[in-house]
């Protein structure tokens, strides 16, 4: 008996080790097949956690003149929690150049919009249209095979080591990715009545972060030509990947009634 115990102990240990150190993972050399792996990872995911800041000018119409003033948006940032499986999401937001804009969306049965510019309540308005997913445009982009990538040296990231991407996107690259097309006011339903800036003739140059465990994008960075106003940059990270989340409509004495 002694030694049957003295032989299973090194066995076990064995087992343990092997067990603990996991599956090898499958590193990809060719950044178009990381590209694509990205795109599998993303479509596939469930919820995400976002963050975004921005640093740079944009020409913007605030005030509805016809007339872009660039606005510097250094320091804004938003959070935002997505459920992908639903097509919901609750984001907040803050643009301190921006008339110390600041506010919250909540799209669940329908959209919640509530800014400083707005006062105290939510305003909504109905879904129209098929729901889609929050990180549609992203998937869309990262699934484009006509795009040329350009694998850079790995990176420590949030998950472990990511692989680097950059790539550069012309004008009309954005708008199959949803991206912006020709600018266009915010939906009139909308209550943030604020002129988008048009990317229609915008070069954007990408860089993603990958990471190589999970083929999910841990950050990217773009760095948006504006023209005569210059470059904007927007950095995103994305983190508790399928995460449980829950978004929920806010309660009815919180929302302003319709008229």
């Amino acid at each position: 008996m002694r030694f049957t115990r003295l032989a299973i102990a090194p066995l076990m240990a064995a087992l343990l080790l092997a067990a603990c150190q996991g599956t090898p993972v499958k590193l990809l050399s060719d950044p178009k097949e990381i590209l694509a792996a990205a795109a599998t990872s993303t479509a596939a995911a469930t919820s995400v956690h976002v963050d975004l800041t921005a640093e740079g000018k944009v020409g913007l119409d605030p005030l509805g003149t016809g007339s872009a003033t660039p606005i510097d948006l250094s320091g804004s940032t938003a959070n935002a929690d997505l459920d992908l499986q639903n097509g919901k999401l609750h984001a907040t937001f803050s643009a301190p150049s921006l008339f110390n804009l600041a506010g919250e969306v909540i799209v669940a049965d329908a959209i919640y919009v509530k800014t400083t510019l707005t006062g105290p309540k939510y305003r909504s308005m109905p879904l129209s249209g098929e729901r889609q997913q929050p990180l549609k445009g992203l998937t869309d982009l990262l699934a484009r095979s006509d795009l040329q990538p350009t694998k850079g040296a790995d990176a420590p990231c949030a998950g472990g080591t990511c692989y680097t991407l950059t790539l550069t996107l012309k004008p009309g690259d954005l708008a199959p990715a949803g991206g912006g097309g020709s600018g266009g006011t915010t939906p009139s339903a909308l209550p943030v009545p604020i002129q988008l800036p048009d990317l229609s003739s915008s070069t954007v140059d990408l860089t993603l972060h990958i990471d190589q465990a999970t083929n999910r994008v841990s950050d990217a960075t773009a760095v948006v030509d504006m023209g005569d106003t210059g470059k904007l940059t927007v950095q995103g990270t994305f983190t508790k990947w399928n995460e449980p989340v829950q978004v929920t409509p806010p309660p009815a004495d919180q929302v302003q009634a319709a008229g």
